[in-house]
C-alpha cells in the first residue's frame, strides 16, 4: 500500500526562485492549501515545467481529490509542443498509476482488504458486497477497480466486470494488457469493431499473441476475413505456444476451413479437433472466463 502521506512527502525540497522557495516552505508547514495555491501560479506561468505540475497534482490529489490530479496530469500530457513534455512522459504516466492507487481514507481500504482476503480464500461471493463498499467511497482507485474486475468475473457478473474494465481502461488508457483484455469483453458482448479499433491502437510490435487472438476474431467478423486467416495462421504455427492449441485458435481454423469448403476433409478434420478440445469447459477459459463464448459454439456445432 502506498499512503498518500509517503506519496506527498516525497516533494523535492531545492529552492530555486522565491515562489518555489514559499511553496515548499508552506508544505512543510503543512499548509497545504497556501502550498497548492504557489504551485498552481507556477504552474501557470511554467505550463511544460514537470515538477511544477507533479506537485500541484500531489497536492490537488490530497485536497480536491483524484478528478482533479488525474486532470492536471493528462492536460500535461496533451500539450504538443516542447521537449520537456515528451521527455517526462513515462514518468507523468507513472504518477498517474501512483495516484491511482493511493488509497485517500482508512475506510476504503478496510473494505478493499476485507475483499482481498475473502477472495485469497476463494469466498467469491463474500468478497463482493467489501469492494462494491470500497468502490463506493473511491470509484476512481485503480486497486479497488482491479480486483473488483477479478471478483465480479469469477462470479459471471460479466455485464459488471465489462463496466469495471470500462473504468480501469479509462484511467489507465495505454496499459496494453487492459486493452487486450477490454477488447476479449467487447467480443463477449458482440462489440466487434469496438475490439478492432481498439486493438489496432496498439503498436503491432507489442500486441501479445492473446490480443492477436482477439484481433483476428473481430477482423473475421467484421468481415475482413483475409487478415484475421494471416493471424490466426501465425499463432497456429508456433506449436510450442500454448495459446496456438486452445480450443479459440481451433475454432477460428475450422471457419477458415469452413469458409474454403462446408463438407471437405480438412473442414471435418478441423471441427472433430474443435469439438475435441472444447470437451473440456476448463479447457476454453482464459483468465477463469470464457469471452469467445466457446462453449456456445460447441453445443450448436455438435449438434
Amino acid at each position: 500500500m502506498k499512503p498518500i502521506f509517503i506519496l506527498l512527502f516525497g516533494l523535492g525540497a531545492a529552492a530555486i526562485g522565491a515562489s518555489k522557495q514559499q511553496a515548499e516552505i508552506l508544505f512543510q508547514k503543512y499548509e497545504f492549501k497556501k502550498s497548492l495555491a504557489e504551485w498552481t501560479e507556477l504552474h501557470t506561468k511554467f505550463p511544460q515545467n514537470w515538477d511544477y505540475a507533479k506537485h500541484v497534482a500531489q497536492l490537488q490529489l490530497l485536497l480536491e481529490g483524484r478528478p482533479k490530479a488525474y486532470e492536471t496530469l493528462r492536460k500535461f500530457l496533451a500539450q504538443k509542443d516542447g521537449g520537456l513534455v515528451a521527455d517526462h512522459k513515462n514518468e507523468v504516466l507513472k504518477q498517474i498509476i501512483e495516484i491511482s492507487e493511493t488509497f485517500l481514507s482508512e475506510e476504503a481500504q478496510s473494505h478493499y482488504l476485507q475483499a482481498l482476503s475473502k477472495t485469497n480464500l476463494k469466498e467469491w461471493n463474500a468478497s463482493l458486497a467489501p469492494i462494491n463498499q470500497a468502490a463506493a467511497l473511491e470509484p476512481e482507485n485503480l486497486k479497488i477497480l482491479f480486483l473488483k474486475y477479478e471478483i465480479e468475473k469469477h462470479l459471471a457478473l460479466y455485464t459488471q466486470a465489462y463496466e469495471t474494465l470500462k473504468a480501469i481502461q479509462k484511467i489507465d488508457s495505454v496499459s496494453i494488457k487492459t486493452k487486450e483484455r477490454l477488447a476479449e469483453s467487447h467480443i463477449y458482448h458482440g462489440k466487434f469493431s469496438d475490439a478492432e479499433t481498439l486493438l489496432e491502437s496498439i503498436d503491432p510490435e507489442t500486441l501479445s499473441n492473446r490480443g492477436k487472438t482477439a484481433l483476428a476474431v473481430s477482423l473475421w467478423e467484421t468481415g475482413k476475413k483475409e487478415e484475421a486467416q494471416s493471424l490466426i495462421s501465425e499463432i497456429s504455427q508456433h506449436k510450442k505456444l500454448e495459446l496456438s492449441h486452445h480450443p479459440v485458435i481451433l475454432w477460428m481454423l475450422y471457419r477458415i476451413d469452413l469458409e474454403k469448403s462446408t463438407d471437405s476433409y480438412e473442414t471435418r478434420g478441423a471441427l472433430r479437433n474443435f469439438l475435441k478440445s472444447s470437451t473440456d469447459k476448463e479447457r476454453v477459459l482464459i483468465d477463469g472466463w470464457d469471452p469467445y463464448r466457446l462453449s456456445d459454439h460447441r453445443v450448436v456445432l455438435a449438434k
